[in-house]
């Protein structure tokens, strides 16, 4: 079959597996959406339904006017019409002791605002066709989405399924950029190499690199016409077996260093102490590696601070390859999930070229990897007896931790994740040699 052939099905609808699974499990979640500091913003339409479900009773009248707040001078058709209030500890006013949500235990979805009966999904609509996902800074679903082999994988939905959640993404098919009028076809061409569970994963990540270039110069191509033939000659000519033993065979074969990664990553994670360190993410990554990048976080070089960073990094190799040795499929599992779920669920239409949408998420899996095998919870559990069950469970835990905060930190964050494009541009990591570099890391 040829590659990206599978886009050619007129379904109406379709969702990730691991999306149409997910169920809030409220008061169990180790780490509550509700009890953050995010600003909630409501439209007139979630004000009002809001409203009338409370305002039955006295004491539902005053919480509606304690919890949710007019924004001054915001319009009839202003998406920041209203927000939601927050307890002095970051608290929505909404969330009661027990955890749960008392405007959805006493009133059901239907009275929710949009963004709190959607997320953590992400619903995007493609002309007549809707896809389901969901963002992984929820902690269940980073664990669904990781844990289970088939997680990543679409299926048929009925689109009135999905009409209670708000659209997150709308791209118009009759849009002048090839990108969105065969968004479909080149989402189903990334996944397919994605999920080539033959080829090892850092070929595969170099497979998406190539076909991403091919789609760059096809976009760039004068007139609908030659811009179509050009997406579909690219994606066909990306998915042959001829091409693809080749690109493997250049990837198992180049001679990588491994520094270009390590300096990029290391980067990214001074930023975050720099600037996040009171979250749950920032603390993980001191926990990690903070003894180490201190100096340059703080911006006060100590001496011996390159020998330590060195012997830090000969430390993280060595448990990688302690880890993935006993459990060699699992942590590829993760990246292979979370790389597909990357593809459907980020509008890669609105960014300026398809090639460093594909190295920002290789520079995420390149920091995901890398505070895995660092995670406190994995130091010692190979060494104090525990069985090839608990350690997996252990890995499994820590995986779900790293990946649902560093989501929670950048998708949550338009600083950093311009930050991470700002690197990608500084390191030039556009080349063959860079981009080697990252899909071996």
């Amino acid at each position: 079959m040829p590659l990206g052939s599978g886009a050619v099905a007129r379904r109406t609808a379709a969702t990730s597996r691991y999306a149409a699974r997910f169920r809030c499990i409220g008061a169990a979640c180790e780490d509550n959406c509700c009890a953050h500091s995010w600003q909630v913003l409501l439209d007139r339409q979630d004000y009002g339904r809001l409203k009338a479900a409370l305002a039955a009773s006295p004491q539902g009248q005053a919480t509606f006017e304690r919890g949710c707040v007019r924004t001054p001078g915001a319009g009839a058709r202003d998406r920041r019409y209203a927000a939601l209030q927050r307890t002095p500890d970051g608290r929505c006013v909404f969330l009661a002791l027990d955890g749960l949500c008392s405007v959805h235990t006493t009133h059901g979805t239907a009275a929710l605002p949009g963004v709190c009966a959607t997320y953590p999904r992400v619903l995007t609509e493609a002309g007549e066709h809707l896809s389901l996902t969901a963002t992984l800074s929820c902690p269940e679903a980073a664990r669904l989405c990781l844990l289970a082999e088939d997680a990543a994988r679409l299926e048929a939905a009925q689109p009135e399924a999905l009409a209670p959640y708000r659209v997150r993404h709308r791209l118009p098919v009759s849009s002048a950029d090839p990108f969105v009028r065969h968004v479909q076809a080149i989402r189903a061409a990334f996944l397919e190499l994605i999920a080539m569970r033959d080829y090892p994963l850092a070929s595969r990540f170099y497979f998406t690199v190539q076909l991403a270039r091919r789609l760059d110069a096809a976009r760039a191509a004068r007139g609908r016409g030659a811009q179509d033939a050009a997406v579909r000659e690219a994606i066909s000519a990306c998915g042959t077996a001829k091409v693809l033993a080749a690109l493997d065979r250049e990837c198992r074969g180049a001679a990588v260093s491994g520094l270009l990664p390590v300096t990029l990553v290391r980067q990214i994670l001074i930023a975050v102490l720099r600037g996040q360190r009171a979250t749950r993410f920032g603390a993980l990554v001191h926990a990690v590696c903070g003894p180490h990048l201190e100096a340059d976080a703080g911006r006060a070089p100590r001496r011996g601070a390159r020998r330590r960073g060195d012997e830090w990094q000969r430390a993280h190799d060595l448990r990688r390859r302690r880890w993935e040795g006993e459990f060699p499929d699992r942590s590829e599992q993760y990246a292979t999930n979370y790389a597909a779920d990357y593809w459907m669920r980020d509008p890669f239409p609105a960014s300026p070229d398809l090639v460093g949408f594909v190295l920002d998420l290789l520079a995420r899996v390149g920091v995901i990897r890398f505070l895995l095998f660092g995670h406190p919870s994995l130091q010692g559990s190979d060494e104090q007896g525990s069985s090839p069950a608990l350690r997996r469970q252990a890995l499994d835990h820590a995986a779900v931790e790293v990946v649902y905060t560093f989501s929670r930190t950048v998708e949550h964050s338009a600083e950093l994740r311009g930050l991470l494009h700002a690197l990608i541009s500084q390191h030039r990591l556009r080349g063959r040699r860079s981009a080697l570099e990252l899909a071996r890391f």
